[in-house]
């Protein structure tokens, strides 16, 4: 058990050419090389699942069928500098297929009715509810620069907009935190 701790605190400790490595090595068919650029990355991926979908059980579904699709297609990334961007837009593409088949489903439980309270004020709402109130786009550019400290450029390429995009959304959401968080403090 030691063994593993260490073995996956050394993974994340891993340098930007150690990281190229890894990902090269996993383009040879390298299955551990593979698994430790999942460990390196299992907070982003989670976290950028969790911005999209709302059960824990869809966020796993969509993270393991997005390691699933990057694992059989890792052969087709181009650059292995950019493997963070591919797997969290794989990530993002899954959570949002998931998310559309759900929205398709109608589930209708008759006891989960019974004690609904509508609170129109934002009482006991946190920075992470507020952030999870935001739109879809607003919501994934807010935790991508500032939960994952993706700069611009990667952003953009991460989700095809414009680096302008990224600012504006990124803009956009501060503005709406604010709002929100303000109308908590002050009621």
């Amino acid at each position: 058990m030691k063994g593993a701790k260490n073995l996956e605190a050394s993974v994340d400790n891993l340098s930007k050419d150690e990281l190229i490595m890894e990902v090269k090595r996993a383009k040879r068919g390298d299955k551990e090389a593979f698994c430790n650029l999942v460990r390196v990355n299992k907070v982003a991926i989670y976290r950028v699942a969790k911005s999209i979908l709302n059960k824990e059980e869809d966020i796993e579904d969509a993270v393991s069928e997005a390691i699933l699709k990057a694992y059989k297609n890792i052969q087709k990334l181009k650059n292995e500098e950019f493997f963070k961007t591919w797997l969290i837009r794989i990530v993002i593409n899954e959570s949002n297929n998931l998310y559309k088949k759900r929205a398709k489903e109608v589930a209708v439980d008759k006891d989960h009715f019974k004690n609904i309270k509508i609170n129109d004020n934002y009482k006991d709402l946190s920075l992470y509810d507020a952030i999870n109130s935001l739109e879809e786009d607003l919501r994934i550019t807010t935790i991508l620069f500032y939960f994952e400290d993706m700069k611009y450029k990667d952003i953009a390429k991460t989700l095809n907009v414009k680096e302008g995009t990224v600012k504006s959304r990124l803009s956009r959401a501060k503005e709406k935190l604010y709002s929100i968080l303000k109308e908590e403090l002050h009621g």
